[in-house]
């Protein structure tokens, strides 16, 4: 025999004193030993599972923390038509976002939620706040979050139906830190939010205590219906107001989202230091807004009323402005998407489909009552219409590409008439916009 037939026999000899052992007792007893390897085997109280279901989850065998996390990347080209260098417009891609995304749920009252935000020049917190949700009709959020005030604000940037949002969202507030109270009654029928918030955005560190708050009340007619048609039809309005001081202030700059053109300004020549125009008073916000979503087709609709209190060489004065949009949507394969959701492809690529294409027109409108023109400080035009058509094609839920075309019609007056860099009269501008988004 060979010399590693000794070597051999011994590794097997452990093996084989254990197979004796097994073979040994009652079939009783070797039922009941396996019985107890099984049991040991079973996870604990605290032991997490790892599975996939819109994001990545951690879920802990005794229900104790479920966690969720998440990315999305998103990326624009632009076209500006028929502007270019020489008018100071360039075409090109734009990282529009691109983020990660962590949640946690703990003993089912109290949840976190983290957003980092990855831009070229470092990684900001987008989102960040603590929850305690243990019932529906009573929620408290206290962090970095939107203000409960419009609904296309609101929605998430994955979710628009335009891949940008509409020049009434220049008078809205966005987001901030702060505590907001809401919840839901009577079965989804009516919903409530009412907030507390240092009023100054993430732009600018809190100057002042003077606080905004911000209350939102949302009804739901048909949230316990069966009738399909009326099931997600919601009906809100929103109010905010705070007090500002908030002195060496500059005027209002209004940019149209979609172009960056800045169409209201500070006058050229005025120098931005040596203006005695400051923001001392009350600044307030009403809105109104209906969603309507009912299978494929979606029809929404906002408007906003802004007033701030001002002050010009110890005059006071109010600068008011208005905005409004309405939206119309349809899915031409038959899927559908609540508002903030994400979309339910009925028929996703690879799966027997082509997924689905969602058409979109919007129509919107910012009018402002410029007391800065009538003070010599401000230029540029008063009233900007915008019409908007787009596509979205999802291949599946998790992977979205668009196609939108914007027109922006500015005010014709001729002191208010705008110029691009080369001095060509600006009345009109078109862009196209294309996105590619992945999340999951």
């Amino acid at each position: 025999m060979r010399w590693y037939t000794p070597a051999f026999a011994l590794i097997l000899l452990p093996f084989a004193a254990v197979v004796a052992e097994a073979q040994t007792g009652s079939l009783e007893d070797r039922i009941k030993a396996l019985e107890m390897k099984a049991e040991g085997s079973k996870p604990s109280g605290d032991a997490l599972a790892v599975s996939y279901d819109d994001g990545l989850w951690f879920r802990a065998a005794n229900g104790a923390i479920e966690g969720r996390l998440g990315a999305f990347v998103l990326t624009h080209y632009t076209t500006h038509v028929h502007l270019n260098e020489a008018d100071g417009k360039t075409d090109g891609f734009t990282a529009k976002e691109a983020a990660l995304e962590f949640s946690a749920r703990l003993w089912k009252a109290w949840e976190i939620y983290l957003r980092p935000l990855v831009e070229p020049g470092g990684t900001i917190l987008d989102y960040g706040w603590v929850e305690f949700n243990k019932w529906d009709f009573l929620r408290i959020r206290a962090g970095v979050d939107k203000e409960p005030f419009s609904p296309e604000t609101l929605e998430d940037i994955r979710w628009g139906d335009l891949p940008e949002d509409s020049l009434m969202s220049l008078l809205t507030p966005d987001k901030d830190l702060g505590v907001r109270v809401f919840g839901d009654l009577l079965d989804g029928t009516i919903s409530y939010a009412a907030g507390v918030y240092n009023g100054n955005g993430l732009t600018n560190a809190d100057n002042n205590s003077d606080k905004e708050v911000c209350g939102r009340l949302v009804i739901r007619p048909g949230a316990t219906s069966s009738v399909e048609a009326i099931r997600h039809l919601s009906i809100g309005g929103s109010l905010s107001r705070g007090r500002e001081n908030i002195a060496g202030a500059e005027p209002f700059e209004f940019e149209a989202l979609a172009t960056g053109t800045t169409y209201h300004n500070l006058t050229a020549g005025v120098a931005p230091g040596l203006t005695s125009f400051e923001i001392d008073g009350k600044a307030t916000r009403a809105g109104a807004d209906l969603t309507w979503v009912w299978g494929p087709l979606s029809v929404k609709g906002e408007w906003i009323w802004y007033k701030s209190r001002m002050e010009f060489s110890d005059d006071h004065t109010n600068f008011r402005a208005h905005g409004y949009y309405g939206l119309v949507g349809f899915w031409l394969l038959g899927s559908t998407r609540e508002n903030n959701h994400r979309p339910e492809i009925k028929k996703p690529l690879f799966a027997g489909g082509i997924g689905d294409v969602q058409v979109v027109v919007r129509a919107s409108r910012v009018a402002i009552d410029d007391t800065f023109e009538e003070r010599g400080l401000g230029s540029g035009s008063r009233n900007v219409n915008e019409y908007a058509f787009g596509a979205n094609w999802y291949p599946n839920s998790h992977v979205r590409i668009s196609a939108m075309f914007v027109h922006y019609k500015y005010d014709q007056k001729s002191s208010r008439r705008l110029l691009t860099a080369n001095g060509r009269t600006l009345d009109d501008e078109n862009a196209v916009i294309i996105r590619a988004q992945i999340d999951f």
